[in-house]
């Protein structure tokens, strides 16, 4: 089974510069991938400074597909954010985790669910603690990253696809603890950097699959826009 999958961090729903609100044309940037499988992070739901709407209702209605969405916080007075996936195929809850954090740190999101495709497979989509957040972000990060691993073992759930802004570049403990397990797709197919950090411009949004060698890379790509969002979209066409 061919599989398109992307990853995008949507700034929730503003433009680069957070003067524009409109989940429009962040939607016609992905429908112009045609994906089957998105994983959207720093995703609103009546944001307080923007729309109030429910943005990944919305861009699922508009691009006609199913979607589920993973709460990390509240944004008062009324509204949460989090991260989201979008699919062609029908979806299944599985969880929707809170990552370790230190106490009054922003907390992380990994949503994971059953994508009901002709060959099932899990997706989970997350958004880790950028670097800089508190002391010690760099091992919160690899801690993140663990905890998901040991939920998918407990629950034995494979093959896997992660995806997400994991605020870590190529050679971070993070990636490189990720790698263990999972095989990160842009490593046979580089991109160029996907987010503009305090660190220069890096790639820090990234595709994986598990078990490694059960999902065939044919190509990964980024975005052709970084002005619907502050972020560049990933792009990986896989086989299952």
């Amino acid at each position: 089974m061919k599989l398109r999958v992307m990853s995008y961090n949507t700034q929730s729903g503003f433009a680069n510069g957070r003067t524009i609100h409109d989940f429009r044309p962040q939607a016609d940037h992905i429908a112009s991938y045609s994906p089957d499988v998105v994983a959207l992070q720093e995703v609103s739901i009546r944001h307080p400074k923007g729309e109030q709407i429910d943005y990944p209702a919305e861009v699922a209605k508009q691009l006609g597909m199913n979607y589920l969405f993973g709460k990390a916080m509240d944004l008062p007075p009324n509204g949460i954010y989090g991260v989201a996936i979008l699919s062609r195929y029908p979806l299944e809850l599985v969880d929707s985790l809170i990552l370790p954090v230190p106490e009054n740190i922003e907390p992380r999101p990994a949503l994971i669910v059953k994508v009901n495709a002709p060959a099932p497979f899990y997706m989970v989509c997350t958004h880790l603690s950028y670097q800089g957040e508190f002391d010690g972000d760099a091992e919160g990060r690899v801690k993140q990253l663990e905890y998901i691993m040991e939920f998918l073992a407990k629950k034995s759930l494979s093959p896997v696809i992660l995806a997400g802004d994991l605020n870590s570049a190529s050679d971070d403990d993070s990636i490189k603890f990720l790698r263990r397990k999972f095989e990160i797709f842009s490593d046979a197919h580089p991109i160029e950097p996907t987010c503009s950090t305090k660190f220069g411009w890096l790639q820090i949004d990234f595709i994986a699959g598990y078990p490694q060698g059960k999902f065939t890379c044919h190509a990964v790509t980024r975005g052709n826009d970084c002005t619907v969002s502050d972020h560049y979209a990933v792009i990986a066409d896989l086989e299952l």
